[in-house]
């Protein structure tokens, strides 16, 4: 039983795979194109422009947005996604302030969750 455990859960991790890492181009309801890469995984993922901004597709407001980290989420900002502006936030707005770090560390945190939740599946059987 634990040896199927245990290969349960590297195949698991195994079948993880990265986003495709090609240049993609979107253009803004304003006109403006943008190219991004897109990161991540299953666990998580997100978009990231070439200057490095951690960007998301807003369904409400059919753009990409800055993301941000919301009740252990990565979320839609409300906040516009522009290159002229990308340094700093359209005005009356603050743009968010997202690290590598804090990206990494919801990642794992996600990615941690999910093998808890499969090997609780799995024991309790």
């Amino acid at each position: 039983m634990k040896l199927l455990l245990l290969f349960t859960l590297i195949a698991q991790v195994l079948l993880a795979a990265p986003a495709f890492q090609g240049k993609r181009l979107f253009t803004q309801p304003d006109g403006t194109e943008v190219t991004y890469r897109l990161q991540g995984d299953e666990h998580l993922n997100w978009m990231e422009s070439e200057g490095g901004d951690i960007l998301l597709y807003s369904k409400k407001n059919k753009r990409l947005e800055f993301a941000e980290i919301k009740d252990n989420a990565l979320q839609p900002s409300g906040v516009a996604f522009s290159k002229s502006d990308a340094a700093k936030a359209p005005s009356g707005t603050q743009r968010p302030q997202l690290s590598k770090d804090d990206l990494a560390a919801l990642h794992a945190k996600k990615r941690d969750e999910h093998l808890s939740r499969m090997k609780s599946r799995h024991t309790e059987h």
